[in-house]
């Protein structure tokens, strides 16, 4: 098991921890394009930029849309990596003020990020 260093075509460089080895799975040796994936429930949202926290993935993002639903919401965000999905809880929402065209952080953790190839 190790931990891995992918840079996005933008730029922007992740970390994920990988269970193979380039040996077991050839799409992981270096300079090889993969598939960076996470699921929307792993994203972290924050409105302040400098945090003390354990979430080593942090990538800038602007709100374009919400979606408030009862329990959860759906954040739709543009970023440099593309469009990010965001689901949680609508009381964040509200307690984070969170609207539109905001300026926010995303974040998700090391363990989250899947590579495909």
């Amino acid at each position: 098991m190790s931990i891995v260093f992918v840079t996005t075509d933008s730029g922007e460089e992740l970390m994920s921890v990988v269970i193979d080895t380039p040996e077991s799975a050839p799409y992981l040796k270096s300079g090889n394009k993969v598939n960076v994936l996470f699921k929307e429930t792993e994203v972290a949202v924050s409105s302040q930029k400098e945090l003390n926290i354990s979430l080593e993935n942090r990538i800038a993002g602007i709100i374009t849309h919400i979606e408030v639903g009862v329990l959860l919401s759906r954040l739709m965000l543009e970023t440099k990596i593309g469009e990010v999905i965001a689901i949680i809880s609508t009381m964040s929402v509200g307690q984070m003020g969170l609207v539109e065209k905001m300026n926010v952080m995303i974040m998700v953790k090391l363990n989250e990020i899947i590579l495909a190839p």
